[in-house]
């Protein structure tokens, strides 16, 4: 396993790294040594094509397909992935790792932003409740389905440094490549997103210190200011938006002066949408998540609900106040461990008598 480059992304809990390397997953040498290897499949489908990592996994005397069979957490109708349970001792002295998670796409995409945000939801739970520190994952999506290197590792690197600078409990990431001319691409394409990234902070400590005076665009009503603190922002989904608008009517009807983080329609998906939120949430006193079954199968409310699980960590707080509005029989554990107020089954009374409680 050969580093090829690598970036340290400091933050105050400590500093995490992320490495590009070439080499054989399923050969991971000691040193290299992981507690979860990241690997992605059609749904359902653990075929060991030529060439494949699941084929020199098989070969070798893992396979995924029986992994597949006994998982220890499955997510793949509301994320899809799964986590399996730990390989056996003597595997993991072999493959020098400890667990597989397996990204299974619920919809087929080529857009590298919806496809690393999916895999970093994934990513994210798991490393929330397991013994997880370092990952191992290949250039995902690069190989059958495709996906560019130009637009697939920058998308990887952008969204790494975004949940590990807010506080994603990992120490190690590592981005590993198999064939030599892809190993000469992506370090080429390493290269230049950090020489791009050093040039923006460049730009955004020139702008703060106010030597450069830059054109900004006209502020909509959900401008986000450093400065403004939110009582409450409200996680929620959109197939919900009646029931919560009038919740939310009703919190200011009964106290006018409260900030509420609401209406989120103006905010244009994209990169830039999980960064708006998170800066959202870092800025609100508490989060109220209205949890219904489309709630947890909504990649929005996953990416607000997982901002918020971080601000926890970081604040040794808790913040997060559930309200359980529709029954979910699929709930996930992540979700359902936060005590919550109970508005089964979509009762707007009990909705509204929930303000009382949320302190």
């Amino acid at each position: 396993m050969k580093l090829l480059s690598e970036l340290t992304v400091a933050r105050k809990s400590g500093n995490a790294v992320i490495q590009l390397l070439h080499g054989d997953l399923s050969a991971i040498p000691a040193a290299h040594a992981v507690d979860l290897l990241v690997v992605s499949a059609f749904p359902n489908d653990y075929i060991t094509l030529p060439g494949s990592l699941f084929l020199a996994l098989d070969q070798k005397g893992l396979s995924v397909r029986s992994l597949a069979e006994h998982k220890a957490i499955d997510l793949t109708s509301q994320l899809g992935c799964w986590l399996s349970h730990p390989i056996r001792k003597e595997q993991q002295d072999q493959f020098h790792f400890k667990k597989v998670m397996c990204f299974e796409p619920r919809r087929h995409t080529q857009q590298p932003q919806e496809i690393v945000g999916n895999i970093f939801r994934c990513i994210n739970t798991f490393a929330f409740d397991e013994d997880i520190d370092e990952v191992a994952m290949p250039l995902l999506a690069t190989g059958y389905q495709k996906v560019s290197l130009e637009k697939m590792l920058p998308a990887l690197l952008e969204h790494a440094v975004f949940w590990l600078e807010n506080g994603l409990p990992l120490r190690t990431i590592k981005l590993v490549v198999y064939r030599q001319e892809h190993a000469d691409e992506a370090s080429a394409i390493f290269s230049r997103w950090l020489r791009a990234e050093e040039k923006e902070m460049v730009l955004q400590d020139v702008s703060v210190s106010g030597s450069v005076e830059l054109t900004t665009v006209e502020e909509t009503p959900l401008t986000i200011r450093k400065q403004e603190m939110y009582d409450y922002f409200i996680s929620y989904s959109h197939v919900q938006t009646p029931e919560v608008q009038e919740f939310v009517e009703y919190l200011l009807e009964q106290n006018g002066s409260l900030n509420v983080f609401f209406d989120k329609h103006s905010i244009q998906s994209g990169g830039l949408w999980i960064k708006k939120i998170s800066e959202a949430i870092q800025h609100s006193r508490q989060v109220i998540c209205i949890l219904t079954p489309d709630y947890s199968k909504s990649d929005v409310c996953w990416d607000e609900f997982q901002c918020a699980r971080l601000m926890e960590l970081r604040k040794k707080k808790s913040i997060i106040r559930t309200i359980n509005f529709i029954k979910d029989d699929d709930m996930p554990l992540m979700m359902a461990i936060h005590s919550y107020i109970d508005c089964t089954e979509r009762d707007m009374q009990k909705l509204k008598a929930a303000i009382r409680q949320l302190g």
